[in-house]
């Protein structure tokens, strides 16, 4: 009995090791195919699973696999009240059947493990959210650079800086202006055009 469990126990470190073995690495830009069917794979067990009927909604997502060109995948799930295997072949097997290349892991039970990310993906996500996350990581080709984003920041807040300051001299040159006109050092005619030029700078 005791010699089952360790084999039993082998047996299932074989397969963990062999799931992280196929999982995909380097860059990868998703199909709309293939995220639609990412969505679908994560909302077998998420709170939005309402809308894909009740065929999706009896497992829970196992593997979600990825052909190396982003272009077809393939997945697995445990059914709802069974016990399963924790095995990433069958989600290859699917992807394979429609991709001429190779197909390796992209997600495990609701986490992202493409290049190591880990990212698991909560099971209240939305599908948009789901596709701002997959932006976010770089899997859509969308991804916004947050170099270029703080740089616009930067150089937005320096611009508003400016103006204030400018603003603020304007404003300090303009009431001098006016104080030096209701004391009579300067005419109206004068003030008038001393106001024209600081507003024109």
């Amino acid at each position: 009995m005791q010699k089952k469990f360790i084999i039993a126990i082998i047996f299932n470190l074989l397969l963990i090791n062999n799931s992280f073995a196929v999982t995909g690495n380097g860059e990868i830009k998703l199909s709309q195919n293939v995220i639609s069917g990412y969505m679908q794979y994560l909302n077998m067990n998420s709170i939005h699973n309402k809308s894909y009927g009740a065929e999706v909604a009896k497992g829970n997502p196992n593997f979600f696999a990825v052909s190396k060109s982003g272009r077809q995948y393939g997945y697995s799930y445990c059914p709802r009240g069974q016990s399963c295997v924790f095995n990433p072949t069958l989600a290859l097997q699917n992807c394979r059947k429609y991709a001429n290349e190779r197909c390796y892991i992209f997600d495990r039970k609701r986490t992202i493990v493409w290049g190591n990310k880990n990212y698991k993906i909560s099971r209240k996500a939305t599908n948009s959210e789901i596709r701002d996350i997959l932006d976010e990581l770089g899997f859509t080709g969308t991804k916004k650079s947050s170099t270029s984003n703080s740089s616009t920041t930067e150089t937005k807040s320096k611009i508003t800086k400016k103006k204030k300051v400018e603003n603020n001299d304007i404003v300090k040159q303009i009431k001098e202006l006016n104080d030096m006109f209701k004391s009579g050092v300067i005419t109206k005619e004068e003030f008038d055009k001393a106001k024209k030029k600081i507003l024109e700078q």
